[in-house]
């Protein structure tokens, strides 16, 4: 490209000398190379976007166009960023394209107008007196390691409908043991007090660890037999409102001074109203038992571009840092009596809903639980909200 600058300056004063035939050779020379460029441009993997000063477009191929909505011709002075639908993308660009002097890799998710992964290489370029980049796009959605997750991920839920079945099969022969074990002490009321006494102790020893594996088979079963979800418009903020009623009774018996707030310009939106009660449910009743001498309780409804923010807050004991990371593990519980299944009904919820859960926690100060869901279909962003000062971050 520079070579064909440099002929063009050396020509410039000799213009009217040159003979027709060789200016004519040159310029059909090059408006090959440009259709080629083109050619090439328009038919390869990647996206390719050409911007100017100012973040103008000045070349994009058909695979940036349908990576990002963008009009084959775009307005000639528009930025980039201003054109863009998707918020994060158009973010990125504004505050990184500006004043760019050397070539960076970014890795991307884009939400909208479809979700992708893509890699972005920025490269400024300068051509004569005009400065500009150029973006180069590359989609790593279905790169080896995201197949290797999904396989991963396929033989997981294999596992799990297999331990569900296992379960139920256990589950069958538990009942008999604990009608037979009834039985057994009705018929020991016919022995002697002192034998009876320490028969009957036994008996009631391996009838509680029964029920406790009973109790673990059934929380299992309802742990893998999730119901297909359906999504219907609902109000996420009466959806939270049910939540808090019903539970509302434990929250004064535990003393728990509790204080909502909501954000009325939310609409309503696409989600699995059973889904999301159950997990503010799970929630609420987590901040609950984290606070058995009393203590306070925020809940808030926020709208933040096109996502719901639910926030839940509590004062209670917290969560120590090396146990965060694993609090939505299957079966991971810090409680006596929990089935560590309650958080990861939780996450499975929020995650199935495109969205995300952030959590914040400091032992003895409490933990704030963040659901960020997208508020419409296709899938919107979630963006990295600031998250309180102090404690413990753990982003899932």
């Amino acid at each position: 490209m520079t070579e064909k600058l440099d002929f063009l300056k050396k020509i410039e004063s000799r213009l009217s000398r040159v003979e027709k035939d060789t200016l004519y050779h040159k310029l059909r020379e090059s408006v090959q190379e440009q259709i080629l460029f083109r050619h090439i441009c328009q038919n390869i993997e990647e996206g390719v976007l050409l911007l100017g000063p100012a973040g103008s477009v000045r070349f994009i191929n058909r695979r940036a166009e349908t990576w990002l909505a963008l009009p084959s011709k775009p307005p000639v002075k528009t930025p980039v960023w201003e054109l863009l639908s998707d918020a994060t993308l158009s973010r990125f660009l504004k505050e990184n394209l500006p004043g760019l002097d050397h070539s960076t890799v970014t890795d991307l998710r884009v939400l909208t107008p479809r979700e992708i992964e893509l890699r972005l290489t920025l490269s400024p370029y300068a051509l004569g007196t005009e400065q500009g980049v150029l973006v180069l796009m590359n989609e790593i959605s279905r790169s080896p390691e995201g197949e290797f997750e999904t396989a991963m991920s396929r033989r997981m839920e294999s596992l799990v409908r297999l331990a569900g079945g296992i379960a139920h099969e256990i589950g069958n022969p538990l009942n008999a043991i604990m009608i037979h074990l009834e039985l057994m002490k009705k018929r020991l009321k016919g022995l002697p007090s002192a034998k009876r006494e320490e028969m009957e102790s036994a008996l009631s020893d391996i009838q509680q660890e029964t029920k406790r594996l009973d109790r673990i088979i059934r929380n299992f079963l309802k742990a893998t037999r999730k119901p297909p979800l359906r999504f219907r418009l609902a109000d996420l903020g009466e959806i939270l409102e049910d939540a808090v009623n019903f539970l509302k009774p434990e929250l004064t018996a535990a003393k728990i001074r509790m204080k909502m707030t909501r954000d009325d310009s939310l609409p309503p939106f696409l989600m699995d109203r059973e889904r999301l009660y159950y997990a503010f449910m799970n929630l609420i009743k987590n901040a609950l038992e984290a606070m058995p001498k009393g203590g306070d309780l925020k809940l808030s409804l926020i709208r933040r571009e096109n996502c719901a923010v639910v926030s839940i807050q509590d004062t209670g004991c917290g969560i120590a840092p090396e146990e965060l990371p694993r609090i939505f593990d299957i079966y991971y519980t810090t409680k006596q009596e929990g089935s560590g299944l309650g958080l990861m009904m939780v996450y499975d919820a929020v995650t199935e809903h495109g969205g995300r859960i952030d959590v914040v926690s400091k032992l003895g100060k409490g933990s704030t639980f963040k659901i960020i869901l997208p508020v419409r279909e296709p899938q919107k962003q979630l963006p990295d909200y600031t998250q309180p000062k102090g404690g413990t971050h753990f982003h899932v």
